[in-house]
């Protein structure tokens, strides 16, 4: 099948509220949506191959079979992992839209439960993986549509972290792989990455899982030499990224008036990004 035969059949199924067809069937389009994931037709990956296989995955279209063998699938190194490492590259998309897939696949996790502890585990790996070799930074790609690999990784680890069977050594990956990433342009995020990176950290604190002896070393990392005059730019534009972030876990705790020991941490490390 080629992208214009499956763009319309795809059309067909978004305008009737998502209504599979009786042929090809969820499973046999499941091959195409491999196939074209990483599609530089915005449209297609997008709007018609996300939003169709999301929607099934969702709604119990996909058994719980179907959607265990599209998580085995997709974490194969051709897919979550597809030219990581390469900058400005097409397979960007593939990554991206790969990321996509797993955050609605832990979606429904979080809610039936029903996939493997190993995959999970793969899952995590992988994810992680992503995030700490993620070095294409794009956000709107002129006629290609979004990229946002790295906001889209970070949404799979904020389902991740809220997962029962998340054990804490993968708890503390976390935390310590985002405050990493956040480190390691030496230019501004071109986008809202910040606050996908801010929010699983920020249920990480909620949730009380780690000690505050775990949590701290993480925020000391953060403790960047604050602005000052004839600084250097890359090294500027990491303190507004560090600053950005920890304002960012900050709000998002202020929704929880109860934990005020959380945003205490992160205010203090706030504190020290101020000039002396």
């Amino acid at each position: 099948m080629n992208e214009n035969r499956l763009k319309n059949l795809l059309r067909s199924i978004v305008d009737n509220d998502f209504e599979p067809l009786e042929s090809p069937t969820p499973r046999e389009f499941a091959l195409h949506f491999y196939k074209f994931l990483g599609s530089t037709d915005a449209e297609l990956r997008d709007e018609l191959i996300f939003s169709v296989m999301a929607n099934w995955i969702y709604r119990g279209v996909y058994t719980q079979e179907d959607i265990y063998k599209i998580a085995e699938t997709l974490v194969q190194d051709e897919y979550i992992l597809n030219g990581i490492g390469r900058e400005n590259d097409d397979s960007v998309f593939v990554r991206s839209a790969t990321a996509l897939q797993f955050w609605a696949i832990v979606v429904t996790q979080k809610k039936k439960n029903f996939i493997p502890f190993n995959t999970i585990g793969t899952i995590f790996e992988k994810t992680i993986h992503l995030l700490q070799e993620e070095i294409d930074y794009r956000t709107y790609v002129p006629d290609k549509g979004w990229a946002n690999s790295i906001s889209h990784t970070a949404n799979i680890l904020l389902e991740l972290v809220q997962l029962p069977e998340m054990k804490k050594p993968w708890i503390l990956m976390i935390l310590n792989s985002i405050c990493d990433k956040v480190l390691q342009p030496d230019f501004r995020f071109p986008g809202d990455e910040i606050d996908h990176l801010a929010a699983p950290v920020a249920e990480i604190l909620l949730r009380e899982i780690l000690l505050e002896e775990e949590i701290l070393p993480c925020f000391e990392k953060l403790k960047i030499q604050p602005h000052f005059h004839g600084q250097e730019p890359e090294n500027f534009f990491r303190f507004i990224n560090v600053r950005n972030f920890l304002r960012a876990v900050y709000f998002y705790l202020l929704d929880v008036p109860d934990k005020r020991r959380q945003r205490d941490i992160v205010l203090l490390a706030l504190q020290e990004l101020k000039p002396r």
